[in-house]
């Protein structure tokens, strides 16, 4: 991504699938160019009720995840909120919740919260565990990209957010149904695009 020489926006979202950001792109930026592309990475940048915004899948596994994060703060990141699924493995949370992940940036969450609020998207904010988490049911909701996400986020002094849509239940063995996880994702993502605006 170190061959992008155009000036992007501060305000970042990621996700794995290179869909998902072709999607995002297509339905909330207006004026939406494709910047990058190189296998699973594809980098939009565009604005959403007039703030620049840039859209940017990562490719898949948490290595992908960080590899391209790096490369968006050295493109002048401040601002980056990844959108994804996680598991549960507490009765708790019901499938198709939307948690704000804690131990990010605290301005983020706030605004995330107060987004949520406004538009009236259940979201609640919980702490996620990494999937090798001793006592997992501790703290109910299971993540492999946002621990390592947040600590990048440290190192490169960039504010960061993971918003994810319970998909899973690991006690229950329930799934959501693939067109309700595409559904469920856009509505996270449709948070992240107004806590922005």
């Amino acid at each position: 991504m170190s061959s992008v020489s155009v000036t992007l926006p501060c305000r970042f979202i990621l996700t794995d699938d290179p869909m998902r950001a072709r999607m995002l792109s297509a339905h909330h930026l207006e004026y939406a160019d494709q910047v990058y592309e190189s296998g699973d990475v594809i980098l939009f940048s565009g604005s959403y009720k007039n703030v620049p915004i840039a859209v940017a899948s990562t490719g898949f596994g948490v290595g992908t995840v960080l590899s391209c994060f790096r490369e968006v703060s050295g493109l002048g990141a401040q601002e980056a909120v990844y959108v994804g699924g996680c598991v549960t493995t507490t009765s708790r949370h019901g499938l198709r919740t939307v948690v704000l992940a804690s131990g990010g940036s605290q301005s983020l969450l706030e605004r995330a919260c107060a987004a949520a609020k406004r538009y009236v998207i259940p979201a609640v904010t919980r702490t996620v565990l990494p999937p090798d988490c001793k006592h997992p049911e501790e703290g109910g909701i299971v993540d492999g990209v946002t621990g390592a996400f947040y600590e990048q986020a440290r190192m490169s002094g960039i504010e960061a957010l993971s918003i994810l849509t319970v998909s899973e239940n690991a006690i229950t063995g329930e799934k959501m149904e693939e067109h309700e996880i595409q559904s469920r994702f856009y509505g996270a993502a449709r948070l992240v695009f107004e806590m922005f605006a």
